[in-house]
């Protein structure tokens, strides 16, 4: 599954983009425009500077058929020159081709990259939660990069095993304009001057 002849990478980024751009569409309200969405080449170099190097990304997609729709190659060229390595995947209608490709590429890594670290773009704690458990056993650096507000609680409860949480717009700066967000500040750091 994941490309051969090329030197290991010492971190794997997986990016479930559909389900990042889920959260921001939750948060704006709508369809985002360009403006909202993740800026690939800021993640890129964010994952650089954040986990061991080198580290490879890799965005999994739905192809949704044997040919790539023309409304996706202009996509998957801005990714792929951004530094991301992009999987294509297809199959039944019943399956979930992103989850099912995701799952896959964390057991290549687990069983072939040892030591490697993992950091997973998603929300999706149902689908993912399992298959990074054993990788924080192992005592790996494991991440979940997404919009606080909308990780699953069964990532949150991979935290004590070292599980990092890191917020994509708070934290790695991906976003060309703020998202109109309603977060939560801890009462020792609210400023009560923005209020009167």
């Amino acid at each position: 599954m994941l490309p051969s002849g090329r030197p290991q990478a010492a971190s794997y980024v997986l990016i479930d983009a559909e389900n990042v751009d889920w959260a921001v569409s939750n948060v704006v309200g709508r369809k985002p425009e360009p403006q909202d969405r993740v800026q690939f080449d800021r993640l890129v170099s964010f994952c650089e500077s954040h986990f061991p190097t080198p580290v490879r990304c890799v965005v999994v997609l739905n192809a949704r058929g044997e040919q790539l729709p023309d409304a996706m190659i202009g996509f998957v060229r801005a990714l792929k020159s951004a530094g991301c390595e992009v999987a294509l995947l297809h199959g039944r209608s019943d399956q979930k081709v992103v989850d099912l490709g995701i799952l896959k590429l964390l057991e290549t890594i687990r069983t072939q990259r040892p030591g490697a670290a993992v950091a997973l773009a998603s929300h999706d704690g149902a689908d993912f939660a399992a298959a990074l458990k054993p990788l924080l056993e192992e005592k790996r650096q494991v991440a979940i990069l997404g919009l606080r507000e909308h990780v699953s609680s069964r990532f949150r409860e991979l935290t004590p095993l070292g599980l990092e949480i890191i917020d994509l717009e708070l934290n790695a700066k991906v976003f060309q304009r703020p998202l109109p967000r309603m977060l939560p500040v801890r009462v020792d750091e609210f400023d009560p001057t923005l209020f009167l």
